[in-house]
Parts: C-alpha cells; sequence; structure tokens
C-alpha cells in the first residue's frame, strides 16, 4: 500500500533565529485552551468559576475559553514584542486561603490583552545602587510563557503607626522613608499561590513573584511532578521536586524588563567556564540572623536597615558600611511567629556589604554566585561568549530564597515593559503566530499491518473540528469524518481508518480544519 498526505503544512520555527531574545519562548502549546483546577476535588476546565464555586465579588471570570501561552512573536532591531493572554499552559491552581485547603479563595484568573516589550540589546547600568536603578513594585519581566513575574513584594508594609502590616502608601515605589518594612508576596501570600507558584491578582491577572515551578517543569528544568490524593480528606496534592542528581544548566525561563534573560536556579560552578560543574546559584541576600556580620533582628529587633536598603528607602545617599539605625516611628515588629525573619524585603542583608573576619568584603563568584540585582556575568547553553544573566534562587531545600526573582536593583536599563493597550509603535516584523493561527502539520500515516487500520496524526487547534477525506484516484474524494473534533486539552488530533491497506493499494489522505469554537482573543486581530 502507497500513503500520501496532500495536506503536509511546514510551520514556520524559531530556531532558524540566532538571538534568544526570539528563540527562547514557548509556543509548543499555544494552539491549547488555558485551564484552571478550581477545587481539589474537580477536573481542570477552560472557563471558570463553575457554578456553587466560590467567587469575590471584584474577581473577574473567564466565560469563554482562551487560547495559552504566546500568541504571537514580532520584532524589530531594537525590541522583540510578545503577545498573550497571560495565562499559562501548565496546571493553573486551585487557590485557597488556607494551606490546609479548605476556603476557595474566589480570586480567578482571566484573560488579558498583554503585550510585553524586552530591549534585544540591553545596556547595563552605571550606578547599580542609586535610586534611580531601584525596583519598584509591579512585574519585572515575562516568563517564556507570556506570564508576567513580579517583584518580591505584594503591596502590603509594616504601618508602624497602626502595628500591622497594610497597604503601601506609595505603592513601593523605591525612595519613600514612609514604607520601611515591605512585605514579601511568598510568605504572606503562601496559601493562595498554587503549586507552580502562580496566582491571579484581583484585577484578574496570573502571575508569579517566585521560582515558576510549574513553567519550569515544562522546561524540563531539573524537577519532578507528582500527584497525591489524600485517603481521608480525597485532597489532591501535586508536588514539584527539584531533582538534583546528574544536573543540567537551567534553561531560560524569561527576560526582564532591562532585555537580561531570567535562568533557572543551576548554572555553571565557574562563572565564565562552562566545562565546570553544574550546580545550585547561591543568593548574595542572607537573612539579619546575626551570622556573616548580621544584625541579629530576633535579639535586636527590626530598629534598623542594612545598608542596601538605608539607600533603597534613601535614609542615605550613599552605600554605608555599618546598620542605619532608624527612628522609633520606622520600627517594625518584633520577629514573631506572625512576623518571622524573612516576612520582610528588609530582613535581608547583602553579603557583598559585609566584611570578614580577615578584613575583605564577601566575594562574588567565591562566597556567594548572585550579585545585589541577584545575577552574574556568565556563560550559558544560549551565550557560550558571555552575558549578564539573573537566576531564580532557591535554597538548599528547593525552597524560594531571596530576593525571588529580580532583586531590588536593576542590572540594565529597563526600556522594556508593558505596552499600554498592545499599541506597538515602531515597524515590526512578525516572527510568530500561533493559537488559532497555527497551521497544522500532518505526520506519516501509521499502518497496522495485521489489521490494516491506518492512523492519521496532525496537530490540531483547540476548539477546531476537522474534515477527513481519502482518495484511491485524486479524482473522487470521500469524506471518512465530516465533523472530527480536535482532542481536548492537546496538541494533536488522530483519526482511523479501518482496513484501509487491505482494501486500498494506493491511498490518498487530505484534512482541513473546517471550523472553530468561539475564543477570547489574546489581542486585537487575532
Amino acid at each position: 500500500m502507497r500513503l500520501y498526505l496532500l495536506t503536509l503544512f511546514i510551520a514556520g520555527t524559531l530556531a532558524s533565529h540566532a538571538d534568544p531574545r526570539l528563540t527562547s519562548w514557548m509556543t509548543m502549546n499555544s494552539a491549547k485552551y488555558a485551564r484552571v483546577t478550581q477545587t481539589t476535588s474537580t477536573e481542570p476546565v477552560s472557563t471558570w468559576p463553575g457554578v456553587g464555586i466560590p467567587k469575590n465579588n471584584a474577581s473577574p471570570i473567564q466565560a469563554v475559553s482562551a487560547y495559552a501561552d504566546v500568541q504571537q512573536i514580532l520584532y524589530s532591531n531594537n525590541f522583540v514584542y510578545v503577545r498573550s493572554a497571560d495565562l499559562a499552559s501548565h496546571p493553573m491552581g486551585p487557590w485557597y486561603k488556607e494551606y490546609s485547603k479548605t476556603t476557595v479563595n474566589g480570586l480567578w484568573p482571566t484573560r488579558r490583552s498583554l503585550t510585553s516589550k524586552i530591549p534585544r540589546t540591553p545596556s547595563p547600568l552605571a550606578l547599580p545602587n542609586q535610586v534611580a536603578n531601584q525596583v519598584g513594585q509591579g512585574p519585572v519581566g515575562v516568563l517564556v510563557n507570556g506570564v508576567t513575574i513580579a517583584n518580591l513584594g505584594d503591596g502590603q508594609g509594616y504601618d508602624t503607626a497602626l502595628g500591622k502590616d497594610a497597604g503601601v502608601t506609595t505603592g513601593g515605589i523605591p525612595g519613600n522613608q514612609s514604607d520601611v518594612w515591605i512585605r514579601n508576596a511568598t510568605g504572606a501570600e503562601g496559601p493562595i499561590l498554587d503549586a507552580g507558584f502562580g496566582h491571579p491578582a484581583p484585577d484578574g491577572g496570573y502571575h508569579y513573584h517566585a521560582n515558576p515551578r510549574a513553567l519550569r517543569y515544562q522546561l524540563g528544568d531539573n524537577l519532578t511532578y507528582s500527584v497525591s490524593i489524600h485517603p481521608t480528606t480525597g485532597v489532591r496534592t501535586e508536588t514539584y521536586t527539584e531533582n538534583t542528581i546528574g544536573l543540567h544548566h537551567s534553561p531560560i525561563v524569561g527576560w526582564a524588563y532591562d532585555g537580561y534573560p531570567i535562568y533557572g536556579p543551576y548554572g555553571y560552578s565557574v562563572a565564565m567556564d562552562a566545562t565546570s560543574p553544574i550546580r545550585r546559584m547561591v543568593s548574595g541576600h542572607v537573612p539579619r540572623n546575626g551570622l556573616y556580620g548580621t544584625t541579629n533582628l530576633t535579639t535586636q529587633g527590626r530598629h534598623s536597615l542594612a545598608p542596601w536598603a538605608a539607600l533603597f528607602h534613601t535614609f542615605t545617599t550613599a552605600l554605608a558600611t555599618t546598620d542605619y539605625i532608624l527612628p522609633t516611628n520606622s520600627y517594625g515588629p518584633n520577629v514573631s511567629d506572625s512576623f518571622p525573619i524573612g516576612w520582610y524585603a528588609e530582613d535581608f542583608d547583602f553579603l557583598g556589604d559585609r566584611v570578614k573576619s580577615g578584613g575583605l568584603n564577601y566575594q562574588q563568584g567565591v562566597d556567594y554566585d548572585l550579585d545585589k540585582p541577584n545575577g552574574r556575568t556568565c556563560v550559558t547553553p544560549d551565550f557560550p561568549g558571555g552575558t549578564y544573566a539573573y537566576f531564580i534562587p532557591v535554597d538548599s531545600s528547593g525552597v524560594p530564597a531571596f530576593p525571588f526573582s529580580i532583586g531590588r536593583y536593576w542590572h540594565g536599563s529597563t526600556t522594556g515593559g508593558r505596552v499600554m493597550n498592545g499599541n506597538i509603535t515602531e515597524t515590526v516584523t512578525i516572527l510568530y503566530t500561533g493559537g488559532p493561527s497555527t497551521r497544522e502539520v500532518m505526520e506519516a500515516p501509521a499502518v497496522n499491518s495485521s489489521t490494516g487500520e491506518v492512523t492519521l496524526t496532525w496537530s490540531s487547534v483547540e476548539g477546531g473540528t476537522y474534515q477527513v477525506d481519502a482518495s484511491d484516484t485524486l479524482q473522487a474524494w470521500s469524506i471518512l469524518s465530516a465533523a472530527k473534533p480536535a482532542a481536548s486539552n492537546a496538541i494533536q488530533t488522530r483519526f482511523k481508518e479501518t482496513g484501509a491497506s487491505f482494501l486500498h493499494p494506493n491511498r490518498f489522505y487530505r484534512i482541513k480544519r473546517t471550523s472553530l469554537a468561539t475564543y477570547d482573543p489574546a489581542y486585537t486581530g487575532q
């Protein structure tokens, strides 16, 4: 039997472009719907929340399915633009108010028409400790699946006058002395993060604050994944665990708005030597617990700021060599179970600002790997000639480590960011368009020599319906399936013709998409 394919489309490849800022984006799942697991006892759904599932009054809903991950890539000489719905293809949710997973949080992600702009030729800053170079509230970059990664804070800080955490009055913008103790999102928001460390904001924007484990697992970055069901409660738990056996260099997980890559936790042990062993990158930030010459906040109280934090909050105008003693109206709460060390960004010191017992400062590349912005200059598989790169920090147990993503200072000039209303104001070239515009590709048919069954497999767009035709002569065609739906939650669809190889010495096949279900577009014109 001879088999012929008449609709073998060759999809455009990103690999033909050498610039990692163009080639690193995750597009393989762009024709799948984004899905949310609403509770520990429900299956993922492409619209949410369902009947009987709690929803906060202000939270948006997702009433129509939207396509996941990166939907379009455009570029100019100076920038790359990425369009997405800000929704991931990995499992999102569920989100609860407690670690015991008792009360559904009630906030839900929604499709956003997100256009992110990344400079292709980043420019390092000459003075990385100046106020103008500091990282404020909001997103600090976009990950390769088109989802944003936020700064370390959650918009809350300690109000000394009220004696509790409250909304920061200036949004956590650098240079303010009113909000001295900025709360870290990973501690305060722990219960409302999903297994991949992502969650929706009140406006529906899904984002990460720290180690994006679910994305890293999709990218093959030194993780294992498992699912368990509690025998008594029936609670379904997803677990991502760092796999440190046979380590390989982490992939690029995203791009910061200053144009430098963000890698997972693992890199070469010697920054400029690609033949050196792979190991976990060690943050230069350490808790203020009395070690390494830091102030012990447990015994001394939150009455001072480390040199970097004093400069950040403009209590000093140059980097000092000692801690800054705060006025009493800026004191933080005593260390306790409710306010443990690590609750605030200012609970950390930077080793490079500290002096060893021998009189020398701790040194990057010797005592720690990652500098104050949370990166280093190094070689990577994507940049064999070297680059500055940020790394996602985790501790030896795999727990997110401060500063969680980007530090409180940028390494480069932030000419990138969100593009308001998707309004690109320069001439660009479209490199990739996915989602509903994905061009299907048919694989070579598989023939079962025992039964004569022929299996057709093609890449498909979720929500699509396909017609499968066959012919022995190319003159007359018969419809084998007039309305074959695309496989749900999959990137391929299959169709089988029984006994075809026994009945037809020559066989031609063609497949076409005949309809597409309504979807929620990620950008105007999609």
